[in-house]
């Protein structure tokens, strides 16, 4: 069998991750997806309009 697995990025780092595993929050009625429970944090100490600061080999490595 060929099934086709959605990923997402994490909006924090960056990072690929899987939306059935990934730590997720929802804000302003939109679902985000993290690699961890750091990025989670970040994201939401941050605000809504900030754009998101990728770091390049992700922040969990």
């Amino acid at each position: 069998m060929n099934e086709a697995t959605a990923v997402t990025r994490d909006p924090v780092c960056g990072m690929t991750v899987d939306p059935a595993t990934a730590v997720h929050a929802e804000r302003d009625g939109k679902t985000f997806y993290f690699c961890g429970e750091c990025c989670r944090t970040k994201f939401f100490s941050t605000p809504a309009d900030a754009k998101p600061k990728h770091k390049s080999g992700g922040c969990c490595s």
